[in-house]
């Protein structure tokens, strides 16, 4: 039986190329049931497709392949790469699209796309969602080509340093990763089965500190708290608010997180020293 197909792309609504993209899918694996998981990325936004990506695989079946295309560098020398997530299987740019999902898996292998092996058929420069990328994660799903052939295992894909905590015992400077559309900001700051930190305030550039941590929206008792949200990542919410809106907080924006004193010094570091392994 074919496995799922996933799709996660900033392609937006208003063009063709989601429906190219599904095109040159069934082309090549008409069997295969394809879902969408977004096509609302930010244009060239790797940090939200990231964060996307780690926040929806898992809820798929064991076997689901995702078809991830976020692609700024499309056209030059950046490598394709794949890779198996604790049972879920990723093809994409290499470019640091799967930061957030690598970092949290504990049963993970990645391997360079070797596409010298592609059929003749002529490629875009501009498009190697529809040319390249879709059609090799179809063969994948529809059993046509086998994960371990794609090319020479890696350590592992590629990571970004803006997504990874820089601090110490006492705090950490994080970016805002992305704004969802009820107005939470969502922190670059994730828990993983190694780094379990305990937020005690976070601190914005204009000065406002947020200090209420919370475990639901519904328990913030003043206008804005934060907590861990369903992806594992801290955010700051508001109740019933636009967190964001009312903060001026965007996409990028550095805050600083204080870590509550009963998280250890070593334990700000654990998530550079688990994605090395």
């Amino acid at each position: 039986m074919a496995a799922i197909l996933t799709l996660l792309t900033d392609f937006g609504s208003a063009d063709g190329y989601v429906g190219a993209l599904k095109g040159a899918i069934a082309r090549v694996a008409p069997q295969v049931r394809v879902v969408t998981i977004t096509h609302g990325v930010p244009a060239h936004d790797i940090g939200a497709g990231a964060y996307w990506l780690a926040a929806s695989a898992p809820a798929f079946p064991d076997g689901t392949v995702h078809c991830v295309v976020v692609d700024p560098g499309v056209g030059t020398d950046r490598p394709l790469v794949a890779a198996k997530v604790d049972r879920q299987v990723v093809v994409a740019p290499d470019n640091g699209l799967l930061h957030f999902l690598w970092s949290r898996g504990q049963e993970r292998m990645a391997v360079r796309v070797d596409t010298s092996s592609f059929d003749s058929k002529p490629i875009s420069a501009t498009f190697h969602g529809r040319d390249v990328i879709g059609p090799l994660a179809a063969r994948l799903a529809a059993g046509a080509t086998r994960f371990e052939n794609l090319g020479p295992r890696i350590p592992s894909p590629q990571l970004v340093s803006d997504f990874l905590p820089h601090g110490d015992s006492g705090g950490s400077t994080a970016r805002v990763l992305l704004v969802d559309r009820f107005g939470n900001a969502i922190l670059t700051i994730a828990r993983t089965h190694w780094y379990q930190p305990v937020p005690a305030s976070v601190s914005l550039n204009h000065g406002r500190v947020i200090s209420q941590m919370v475990r639901t929206y519904g328990e913030i008792e003043a206008d804005f708290g934060m907590l861990w949200n369903s992806a594992d990542h801290l955010e700051i919410a508001g109740k019933g608010i636009n967190a964001a809106a009312l903060l001026n907080l965007h996409a990028g924006d550095l805050v600083r997180v204080a870590w509550a004193a009963t998280t250890r010094g070593e334990e700000v570091h654990a998530a550079r020293r688990s994605l090395a392994s």
